[in-house]
């Protein structure tokens, strides 16, 4: 006989964040929540040896929304003696508790299933995303770095002689000038937008604040928030950046650069594909300004990349 499946669904919960960082990864943040359930509900030995970054968890690809799985209660099943099924569900209520518990903190509303055989997910509504893309403009620079900060990175890592050599070639100013080049492409557009006033730029756009990024409806009784940026290339672009800031958080340069490199080819096809001024400035300005927006955070976001490798972050070229 087929079992039942078995789902839950807990629908806009809160997921905080206590304090902007320069680590604003939302795979880290939904990491810490699922490594502070575990603690929460067991004791047992494998969940001491577990860290927030080797909590399990990866973005699903999919259109238009932003979405996590975790297989964590599948790895525990066998230290728990339950199923991973039961786990999940036990880490969710626990994640609920710890939403409640988080007073006076900004939180975004995510809603989390549980999926047979114990996949957990999370996924971010369009208004989460909108909190969540402009809390990008809080990113704060890293300080000034030696120049041959990512020589020494790359020695830290171990080996020497030609191994070095190539992993310093990988690294070099060709490699990292793409990622310039587009941030310099940024900061040019927003000047140019500030300048026929569609923003305001001091330092990052400050108005309008927040960037218009969501349509907010009224549907009978209840209210529908709808992402403005549903074009292939803008979402190709947030989940590359979203990306970006994820691998930052948790790997080493090599990826970065990768990924930096990733953004910058979305970016690309987004200048594209997007138009910004004529018809659109004139007939959809909310449109205009949102994809200003996400010219903001990709500058702000590759700014932080560059200074994180300790390059330059040209705001011309």
């Amino acid at each position: 006989m087929e079992s039942k499946v078995a789902k839950d669904t807990f629908n806009h919960r809160v997921f905080t964040v206590k304090s902007f960082s320069n680590d604003v990864s939302i795979k880290s943040q939904f990491q810490r929540q699922l490594w502070q359930a575990i603690d929460r509900i067991n004791t047992l030995p494998i969940a001491a040896q577990l860290t927030p970054k080797t909590v399990p968890l990866h973005r699903v690809s999919t259109y238009n929304y932003v979405c996590y799985r975790s297989a964590i209660a599948l790895k525990l099943s066998s230290a728990w003696q339950q199923t991973p099924l039961d786990i999940a569900h036990q880490l969710t209520a626990a994640l609920l508790t710890l939403s409640q518990e988080s007073a006076d903190a900004i939180g975004i509303n995510f809603t989390v299933e549980v999926l047979p055989p114990g996949w957990i997910i999370f996924r971010l509504s369009d208004r989460a995303l909108a909190i969540y893309l402009q809390w990008c403009f809080k990113i704060t620079p890293f300080p000034s770095v030696p120049e041959n900060y990512l020589n020494e990175k790359l020695q830290k890592k171990g080996g020497a002689g030609d191994r070095e050599k190539q992993q310093q070639n990988q690294l070099n100013s060709d490699k990292i000038f793409p990622v310039q080049y587009i941030h310099a492409r940024c900061c040019s557009l927003l000047r140019l937008a500030d300048e026929q006033g569609l923003i305001q730029v001091l330092i990052t756009i400050i108005f309008p604040n927040p960037i218009p990024w969501v349509e907010v409806a009224r549907e009978s009784d209840r209210e529908s928030v709808h992402l403005r940026l549903t074009h292939p290339a803008e979402w190709e672009l947030i989940v590359q950046l979203l990306d970006l800031l994820d691998v930052m958080s948790a790997s080493d340069c090599q990826r970065w650069v990768k990924q930096g490199l990733a953004v910058s080819e979305a970016y690309e096809q987004f200048d594209k594909s997007c138009r910004i001024w004529g018809e659109v400035k004139i007939h959809d300005l909310p449109l205009a300004q949102a994809r200003l927006g996400l010219i903001g955070v990709t500058q702000v976001v590759l700014r932080s990349l560059l200074e994180k490798l300790g390059v330059s972050a040209p705001r011309a070229l």
